[in-house]
């Protein structure tokens, strides 16, 4: 075995202890994980820094901007509170109305990627 194979399986065996250990932020493990294989030689910083002139990757960015922006105003509650309200105390509506929301939002998502 390698010398870079064993530096990325222990890496990744690190970064999987600390994802599901839940102590430090998730995105935060993942960049110490990108710096741990750029500064070992695993990566090149190209190749680090590459999937961030992705497209989709700066879309996904924004939309946690927007999804913060929705929680701080309320928007979200008064949205989860329609939900609830709209299933009227039961579980199977309270499912079948997520299911609707989900099939109307998810190709307006992929067709903004």
């Amino acid at each position: 075995m390698s010398n870079d194979l064993i530096i990325t399986f222990i890496i990744l065996l690190i970064t999987t202890v600390l994802f599901i250990s839940n102590k430090i932020r998730s995105d935060f493990v993942a960049l110490l994980s990108m710096l741990a294989l750029l500064l070992t030689g695993i990566i090149t910083t190209e190749e680090a820094l590459s999937g961030f002139s992705n497209s989709v990757v700066v879309m996904i960015a924004g939309l946690f901007v927007v999804g913060a922006g929705i929680f701080r105003t309320g928007l979200a509650s008064m949205a989860a509170q329609l939900i609830v309200k709209l299933a009227r105390g039961s579980e199977a509506r309270l499912l079948f109305s997520l299911m609707i929301i989900v099939v109307v939002l998810v190709p307006v998502v992929i067709s903004m990627a």
